[in-house]
Parts: structure tokens; C-alpha cells; sequence
């Protein structure tokens, strides 16, 4: 029993792949190798809606080893992140039967529904076409399907088409962006630093280092709901924050453009990690440092993550950025 997806969507296949399909092999294949989960690139927040950016993050933490961009790539192919007019989208049903913005088949989503809840935040009882309920359900269904073992079978199962599965691997490697820096562009030796410039956030000191990036920050009006940088920390004996070289940028983690404003700030500190001195990232329950340029889930001891129930001890209200 397969995902169909809508008419005049499945014609946008070939053209995808042909725009972007050489570029993002090496994508592709990281894709496929799971592991570690993608921050979405510029493309990704200049296409999708916010909302719909928050949405699929959070439905792909239902599957351990799903990146999010395979259920955005999902949403743009199937309905255009639901701003699709085709029939069946957001009434009605298409030719096959399929509707919502991931293109259920009825009893396709009443089997993922029976078989696993859907989280409160949808609708009541779930619909599909709810886009919480669908991109939910479509990340229960690739779960299902293999998807940690096998992505391209799984999306397969999603729907039965080499082009399908190839279209969504090459999209979903266009919006998501493991790291905007290379390993071999990385800057890792730099010398200490000792706190020793007055703090403006706090009346703590900080390092001059982190007071050069704060400035920065500042002027390019990326503080987010507002910026802090010297704090005890007396729970975490390992924090950068009593050290002077760690700041956290505060938002509103219900506002899904502040999330996805929060993803740029982590692109541009990843592009200038050599130009600061950035060591690492910890924001959305993932951990990006210099040393391993990648995204992988955040685990603390200290506050019980992963865990979004935590939403700032596993940093969904923040986003955490220490420096050498």
C-alpha cells in the first residue's frame, strides 16, 4: 500500500534532479549513511515556511537517524509544503485517492495512526490533512519501512518510483547542509585566552575572543530575544560560561521564525568558525563542534538530553556557542 504523490507534483521530479542532482551526490550519499542530522541550508530557509521548518525537524525525531530534510523534500515534491492549489491538498482528494500535504492514501494514514499516535499538537481526531498529523505520520511510515536500515527502499514504500526516491534523496541534500565549512578550512589551533574584558551582557569578563564574535553578532543583529554570555554555572562543572568563552542566544522556541533565524545565526558561525575561533554549537538538541563537523543529537549527563521535554537543558529555547 503505497503514498501517491499528486499529479501535477510527480512532473516536478525530473526537474528537480536535473537543477540540483550533480551538485548534491556527495549529499546524497551521506543521506543514505544516516547517523547525524543536517541544519537547513540557505536554499532550505529561502523555500520552506518557518512553520513547516520547526514541523519537520520535530516529526524526524520520532525516527532516530531520519534527517528532517527528507520529510521537507517529502512536503515540496508531494504539495509544495502545502501551498500546493492541486485538488486533494488541503480538501478533497487527488485521482489516486491521495490527500493532505504528504499525500496520504486514507487507509495508508489510518494504519500509521492505529499503529502509533500521533503527538498532541494536530488535530482531533488526526487528519491528514493537518500538516502536524501528516508530517508526523509520514515519519512513522518511513520508520516503519526501513528507514534507518534502508532509505532509499523506504521511500519506496512511500512511493514505488526510482525517480520518486532518487527526487526526494536530491532535494532533501539541497535543504540540508551537514556543515557550511570543510574539515580542511577549519581553524582548531588557537591559543587560550584568559576572561578578561568586561562582560556587557552580564558584568561578568569574557575572553577577548568571545567579546570580538559578541560584537559581531551585534552588528548583525543576530541576538536573537537577547544574548548572555558569563554565567555560573555551579550544575555543570565543564560549562564555558563561567570561563568567559561561551554565550547563549535566547529566543521563543514556540516561534517558529525565530527557530528557523536561529538556523541562520548557526550557518554564519559555522562559515566563520576560522575567522572567530568557534569550538563548538549545541542548539536543538544537536552538537556541531570544529573537530567533527557534523550535526549529532546533544547528550548531557547533567540535563538529561536528549530530551525535548527539556526544552533549555537540551537547548531548544537557545542556541549555545563556545569558543577555543
Amino acid at each position: 500500500m503505497f503514498v501517491k504523490a499528486a499529479g501535477a507534483a510527480a512532473a516536478a521530479l525530473v526537474l528537480i534532479t536535473v537543477l540540483i542532482g550533480a551538485a548534491a551526490a556527495a549529499a546524497v550519499s551521506a543521506l543514505l549513511g544516516g547517523g547525524s542530522s543536517s541544519t537547513p541550508s540557505t536554499a532550505a530557509l529561502n523555500d520552506i515556511p518557518a512553520d513547516y521548518i520547526v514541523l519537520y525537524q520535530q516529526a524526524a525525531i520520532v525516527c532516530p537517524g531520519l534527517d528532517w530534510a527528507i520529510l521537507a523534500a517529502i512536503g515540496k515534491i508531494e504539495s509544495d509544503h502545502g501551498r500546493s492549489k492541486l485538488p486533494g491538498v488541503t480538501v478533497g482528494e487527488n485521482r489516486s485517492g491521495a490527500a493532505g500535504p504528504m499525500q496520504f492514501l486514507k487507509p495508508t494514514f489510518d494504519s500509521v495512526i492505529a499503529r502509533h499516535p500521533i503527538p498532541p499538537g494536530g488535530a482531533n481526531p488526526p487528519s491528514r490533512y493537518h500538516p502536524h498529523d501528516a508530517v508526523h505520520a509520514a515519519a512513522f511510515y518511513l520508520c516503519y519501512s526501513g528507514a534507518q536500515h534502508d532509505l532509499r527502499r523506504a521511500l519506496h514504500s512511500y512511493n514505488n518510483s526510482d525517480t520518486y526516491a532518487s527526487s526526494v534523496l536530491t532535494l532533501a541534500a539541497h535543504y540540508g547542509a551537514t556543515s557550511a565549512t570543510s574539515p580542511g578550512q577549519l581553524g582548531l589551533d588557537w591559543p587560550p585566552e584568559a576572561a578578561t574584558v568586561a562582560d556587557p551582557t552580564s558584568g561578568g569578563h569574557i575572553t577577548p575572543r568571545t567579546h570580538t564574535l559578541l560584537r559581531a553578532l551585534q552588528n548583525n543583529a543576530m541576538t536573537g530575544d537577547g544574548i548572555g554570555c558569563f554565567a555560573h554555572r555551579p550544575a555543570n562543572p565543564d560549562s564555558d560560561h563561567p570561563k568567559g568563552r561561551a554565550c547563549d542566544i535566547m529566543i521563543n522556541p514556540q516561534d517558529p521564525q525565530a527557530v528557523a533565524h536561529v538556523w541562520t545565526i548557526a550557518n554564519w558561525l559555522i562559515t566563520n568558525q576560522a575567522r572567530y575561533g568557534i569550538n563548538y554549537l549545541i542548539w536543538q538538541g544537536q552538537y556541531w563542534s570544529a573537530r567533527e563537523p557534523r550535526w549529532t543529537p546533544y547528550r548531557s549527563d547533567n540535563y538529561g538530553c536528549p530530551n525535548p521535554a527539556n526544552i533549555t537543558g537540551c537547548h531548544y529555547d537557545h542556541i549555545h556557542f563556545s569558543l577555543f
